[in-house]
């Protein structure tokens, strides 16, 4: 279904920030 996988960008892009957060620090 198209409308999850819509659904789960913001939380795997989210996901994927905080990941990039802590290799910045």
């Amino acid at each position: 279904c198209r409308g999850c996988l819509i659904a789960d960008v913001p939380a795997i892009v989210g996901s994927l920030d905080i990941v990039m957060g802590e290799i910045d620090r």
